[in-house]
């Protein structure tokens, strides 16, 4: 076997930088996009990338205000992300239309996430007030003209993201469990709930902070951030049956925000370590793990929270 200067087989290396070559390589037909946000000068600014190589493309370059948690919609024609004190904004990816801004009543919406099937938008709801913090979960329209109710449970709902058929609802909550001689610990558990049948259940129970669930394309697994190895936040992967549970990531540094690839082969995901933050590939299986330089390896920008499609 051939080891790379640390130590590592490059075999797995080679395979990952083959899978991504492969998506790199998709017909614009069906080409991969990657929308993330990034820091050059302190902002933290939205960039499309079409992986071809070239450099990604600034949106809302006029924004003025930091972005964060984008998602892509199912037609690849729009997206959302959130802005601090705007709410949600969703706007076109080709520059063209004003962006429309999703606000609330009462409280202020976050974490966007598309319904494949609908075009509806999942969104957080989160309230602060005098007795404390809550969040729920909402749904608007595709055009955002009506807001609904979706999720209302004990505790705080965050991170929604949804099958790709849009039946199943995956959604981390976080909830006070009281301990042995009065203690108390917050635990964030995962959850899926039936839109059809209106049932949930925890995914995968335990008594680490579980959060932040991407469904992969082929609406089979669940890639998550948690801390349930011990070690700081890794990127686990288990079934949407609870099955097959397993850590595809270690190392130094908390990596967060996975997002699959379209073939669902590679798993891109936020790294902070040393005080930056930095986008890295993993295969699914675990095998290896690179960091993704759209800026060239001595960039020194910093890049955070993407979605895939």
């Amino acid at each position: 076997m051939t080891l790379r200067s640390d130590g590592r087989p490059w075999g797995g290396v080679l395979r990952l930088f083959v899978a991504v070559l492969a998506i790199f390589a998709i017909s614009p037909s069906g080409a991969a996009e990657v929308v993330y946000v990034s820091s050059e000068n302190g902002n933290w600014s939205l960039l499309l990338d079409h992986l071809s190589g070239e450099r990604p493309t600034p949106l809302r370059p006029n924004l003025a205000a930091d972005a964060s948690a984008p998602a892509l919609s199912p037609d690849g024609k729009r997206v959302a992300f959130e802005v601090p004190g705007r709410g949600i904004l969703v706007c076109a990816l080709d520059g063209g239309a004003p962006c429309s801004t999703l606000k609330t009543e009462l409280g202020w919406p976050v974490r966007p996430a598309w319904n494949p099937a609908t075009g509806e938008l999942v969104f957080v709801r989160y309230v602060a007030d005098a007795d404390g913090e809550s969040s729920d979960l909402l749904v608007a329209s595709p055009d955002l003209s009506t807001i609904r109710p979706l999720l209302t449970q004990t505790g705080n709902q965050d991170d929604p993201d949804l099958s790709p058929d849009g039946r199943l609802l995956v959604y981390d909550s976080a909830q006070t469990v009281a301990l042995h001689r009065g203690g108390v610990q917050v635990v964030r558990q995962l959850w899926v709930m039936d839109l059809e049948t209106g049932a949930a259940r925890p995914l995968v129970p335990g008594a680490g902070q579980d959060m932040e669930p991407d469904v992969s394309p082929d609406g089979r697994r669940v890639a998550f951030a948690s801390d349930r190895g011990g070690d700081g936040f890794e990127i686990w992967v288990v079934g949407l049956d609870g099955g097959g549970l397993r850590q595809v990531t270690s190392g130094p540094g908390s990596k967060t925000w996975p997002a699959w690839s379209p073939d669902g082969e590679t798993i891109l995901f936020t790294r902070a370590h040393e005080g930056r933050t930095d986008l890295w590939l993993t295969a699914a299986d675990g095998s290896s793990t690179e960091r993704f330089e759209p800026f060239g390896p001595d960039a020194a920008v910093e890049l955070r929270d993407a979605d895939w499609r």
